[in-house]
């Protein structure tokens, strides 16, 4: 995300508007003081805009996290893995639960579960547990930024 596509939009309008007062030196001098003055206010606007873009984009997402990092001083969105994968225990699956399902929505989690390898069982399980997980870990963006 870059800033300065930004600062040289407000740049272009406050000279369009300097451009009013003619040549006049203390108002040029004042729109250049003024800019000096934006650009870092400039610079945490679009941190905090990254930051809540990372918020929303990692609730949506399932089994990976979106963070913000900076590189040579302007953020960017970074998407990984989620480090603890859902894990269950196959040997313990004793409780019972009876779903009615479309015959498409029954082929479409035969399709997915083929694709991981695993049973339709095991991949609902996960699928299911995973969403649960996902649940509790609430919709906030979480983590490090330096600006």
């Amino acid at each position: 995300m870059d800033a300065s596509v930004v600062m040289t939009e407000i740049e272009d309008s406050l000279a369009a508007q300097l451009r009013l007062a003619g040549d006049d030196p203390q108002v040029l001098e004042a729109g250049e003081a003024i800019l000096a003055g934006l650009e870092p206010a400039i610079d945490r606007a679009v941190m905090h805009l990254a930051e809540q873009a990372a918020g929303e984009i990692d609730a949506q997402l399932t089994g990976q996290r979106v963070g913000v990092e900076l590189r040579e001083g302007a953020p960017v969105l970074v998407v990984r893995r989620d480090e603890d994968p859902v894990t269950i225990a196959t040997d313990d699956l004793e409780a019972r639960i009876t779903l009615r399902l479309s015959e498409k929505l029954k082929g479409v989690l035969e399709d997915a579960a083929g694709e991981t390898g695993e049973s339709v069982n095991t991949f609902v399980v996960k699928t299911l547990a995973g969403k649960a997980r996902e649940r509790g870990r609430g919709r906030r963006y979480s983590g490090t930024i330096e600006t």
